[in-house]
């Protein structure tokens, strides 16, 4: 790993690598962090902070400040996880930030065996809008073991798919939530307070809550590659899908995709939102005018009211002066927490789950060209095309 991080590469100066060692208590290794701490303490230049983090040089231009939380704490409670990790470092990085030792206005969040591109820091320079994250491109490494390999496509494709039905349906929610593959702006870190403390599922949530402060931006160009080894240190996330998967023995008949009927559904509600300002229309008609069966518009009202829009549409109502400022308030209301609800609501009462051989027998309005789900790596290749990210190994070798 120290050998990945010195081979990193700037025009802009120096680059600060933060790195957090944790157990989590589902890790039951108790020297799991040993080869990477010796090798950090043999790393030249060593000196400990009153604070506890140590620094040291991994290469002329990139200094290495540590944070053990392993030797100081113990084992992370398996409730805090990864959450308690990403937060300690970017914590850390917000307060010298904040403080003035560092000059630069974004916290970046990786993995430890995440390979960056040659100009990742160089899109942060050049980065001129005015976002509260940047998101980069991503592809998961593949290893050569056929099984593993085909775990990690179905997986991978399952991301893209409901990110791609968010983008179908119009939802601002509509990015991918990698906490391997983060840039966030120092002042909305501030804002939100960081990183949640959980064991899953923290990059989804601090995403959730920054797109409240400001835009998400997902950029195009050269993908950060990422592993994609079965694991099960977290209780959900790509390490533990891919274990499920390659244990079922039947990844063709894994139910992984949601009915693509649930984004029509969400595209519906999402296109009456500004009818319903007036309150005038009854949300089954409104739903119905756009494009919904009476069957249909009445399940999606019934979620609707369960998940309590009346009350939160009025809120809206009060709050606005204007139909621009109601409909951000509707929102920051109907966010990606009470999208992926919505959706499952969707799933639970009537759609379930689609394997990627009955998606390929629907027709998707949102799927690039003309290829079927099933195809794959021709799948991965026409949704990298989609969203304008570049691989030098897309994995048809």
């Amino acid at each position: 790993m120290l050998d990945t991080l010195a081979g990193l590469t700037t025009d802009t100066g120096s680059i600060l690598v933060i790195l957090v060692l944790n157990r989590p208590a589902t890790c039951t290794d108790p020297d799991a962090n040993t080869p990477l701490r010796l090798a950090l303490q043999q790393l030249p230049e060593h000196q400990t902070l009153a604070s506890g983090c140590h620094l040291a040089t991994i290469a002329p231009h990139i200094t290495a400040a540590w944070i053990d939380l392993e030797t100081a704490t113990g084992v992370t409670p398996a409730e805090k996880g990864v959450g308690l990790a990403r937060k300690t470092g970017c914590d850390l990085a917000l307060q010298w930030i904040t403080g003035g030792a560092i000059d630069t206005q974004w916290i970046c969040s990786s993995d430890a065996d995440a390979l960056l591109p040659a100009d990742y820091f160089a899109r942060l320079a050049d980065n001129t809008q005015d976002s509260a994250a940047l998101l980069f491109p991503f592809i998961h490494q593949l290893s050569g073991d056929a099984i593993n390999d085909e775990a990690c496509l179905r997986y991978e494709l399952r991301l893209h798919h409901y990110v791609l039905g968010l983008q179908y349906a119009g939802s601002p929610y509509a990015f991918h939530t990698l906490g391997s593959c983060l840039a966030i702006r120092a002042s909305n870190y501030a804002q939100v307070r960081g990183f949640p403390v959980r064991s899953a599922a923290e990059d989804f949530y601090l995403l959730n809550k920054l797109a409240k402060t400001g835009a998400i931006t997902q950029w195009p160009g050269q993908c950060i590659e990422l592993s994609s080894r079965p694991s099960n240190r977290v209780p959900f996330g790509t390490g533990p899908a891919i274990q499920r998967l390659v244990g079922s023995n039947q990844m063709a008949q894994a139910e992984l995709y949601y009915d693509p009927r649930c984004f029509d559904c969400l595209r519906a509600v999402l296109l009456a939102v500004e009818t319903l300002h007036d309150g005038d229309v009854a949300m089954t008609r409104q739903l119905q005018a756009n494009g919904l069966p009476l069957n249909e518009a009445e399940l999606c009202a019934s979620l609707l009211e369960t998940m309590g829009i009346g009350s939160a549409l009025a809120h809206c109502r009060r709050q606005a002066g204007d139909l621009a400022t109601y409909t951000r308030h509707f929102h920051q209301w109907f966010d990606g927490f009470r999208t992926l609800k919505f959706i499952h609501g969707l799933r639970d009462a009537r759609w379930p789950n689609l394997s990627s051989a009955a998606l390929a027998d629907r027709h998707i309005e949102f799927w690039p060209g003309r290829v079927r789900p099933d195809q794959l790596l021709d799948c991965r290749a026409a949704i990298l095309d989609h969203w304008q990210w570049l691989s030098d190994d897309p994995g048809r070798c």
